[in-house]
């Protein structure tokens, strides 16, 4: 009785074993591929570019004089006017140039008491009608010169020891502002040196002053998207500072020179933007990104890029034909990087299947 229940047992694993067997080799049903058709859309080819926004007139202001910060009127941020004073420069003369403009004051003085003198005499011989008018104005105008050198070697003076030109002449140690704007930095701290500016030397920046109003958005752009791209063309800046700040910008300079970078030969390209009151602060140097409509076509046939293969240089598409895929080369034309439009090789009843689909 056990042998024919172990007979029986091992009948039925031999049964299972062989329906196991051939379950698994038995072909499975083809997977259902999905295709899709060519369909009509709006594509805009774009590209996204760095870069920085700067205002369009920014200055720096310099002093006239060499000598120590003494003190700063303005804060950054500030709004001056035109003529505004902003710093204050303290002279720190040498003491070999303080002797030299004391011994021309000394001369000076010198001079002037002798033609004073002589004036003097010359006024009360002449009121005696014992000189003639000529050698009276003579005279005079050597009293007068001598007055002219005296005043200057004293200004010379008190421009070394204090900064500040007597008389009517404006204050020369006053470092004033040549525009109405705002101070946007101030480099140096009350106490440094500061060297003057003349024809031999820019000089030190006491102030940086902007006028807010009108920004210029400034990158650098790679040769091969100048041919889609021209003065006057529209952009839209978005701004890394602000997340839903965006703005339209005019394209106002593209460079004729270009710059080698990396085996790529790039051009300066500037539009410029107005900046509102109810726009958030916008400061000098913040980064943005430009974006720039190279092409854009309206209702035009397409496909996703994912159905599309490149090779060499052929692009081509799997059409589901029945029960057969088949190969077909196509001609492109704009792309967003989604959707890729089809100008030659497809008809709008071609079922496009992906790539991997047809391996």
């Amino acid at each position: 009785m056990k042998t024919k229940k172990k007979i029986f047992i091992f009948l039925i694993l031999i049964v299972l074993a062989i329906g196991g067997y051939y379950w698994l080799s038995s072909p499975k049903a083809p997977e259902q591929q999905h295709a899709v058709r060519m369909e009509n859309r709006d594509i805009r080819e774009e590209i996204y570019i760095p870069g920085n926004v700067y205002p369009v007139k920014e200055i720096e202001l310099k002093s006239q004089l060499s000598g120590v910060l003494d003190k700063i009127f303005v804060k950054i941020g500030d709004v001056v006017q035109e003529g505004a004073a902003v710093a204050s420069i303290s002279l720190v003369p040498s003491t070999l140039e303080l002797e030299r403009l004391e011994n021309n004051v000394k001369m000076a003085q010198i001079n002037f008491d002798a033609a004073k003198l002589s004036y003097q005499r010359s006024k009360k011989l002449f009121e005696a009608q014992t000189i003639s008018k000529a050698n009276m104005e003579a005279v005079e105008k050597e009293y007068n010169s001598a007055k002219e050198q005296l005043l200057s070697a004293q200004k010379q003076m008190a421009i070394q020891k204090t900064g500040k030109i007597t008389g009517k002449s404006e204050t020369s140690n006053i470092v004033k502002s040549s525009i109405a704007g705002t101070v946007i930095d101030l480099p140096l701290q009350e106490g440094a040196s500061v060297i003057e500016r003349n024809t031999l030397n820019s000089g030190i920046t006491v102030a940086i002053l902007a006028k807010m109003g009108q920004f210029v958005f400034r990158t650098q752009l790679a040769e091969q998207y100048l041919e889609h791209i021209h003065l006057g063309d529209s952009i839209t800046l978005a701004f890394n500072a602000y997340k839903d700040l965006k703005s339209k910008a005019k394209i106002t300079k593209i460079s004729s020179k270009g710059t080698l970078e990396n085996g790529i030969m790039k051009y300066t390209l500037e539009a410029e933007f107005p900046v509102h009151a109810q726009m958030p602060v916008i400061r000098s140097g913040y980064s943005a990104t430009a974006e720039i409509v190279l092409d854009s076509k309206r209702n035009v046939p397409s496909i996703e890029e994912k159905y599309i293969t490149y090779k060499n240089d052929s692009t081509y598409v799997w059409v589901k034909n029945g029960q057969n895929i088949e190969k077909k080369y196509i001609e492109l034309g704009i792309s967003d990087g989604k959707y890729t439009e089809i100008t030659n090789g497809l008809t709008a009843n071609d079922k496009v299947v992906q790539n991997d689909s047809a391996q």
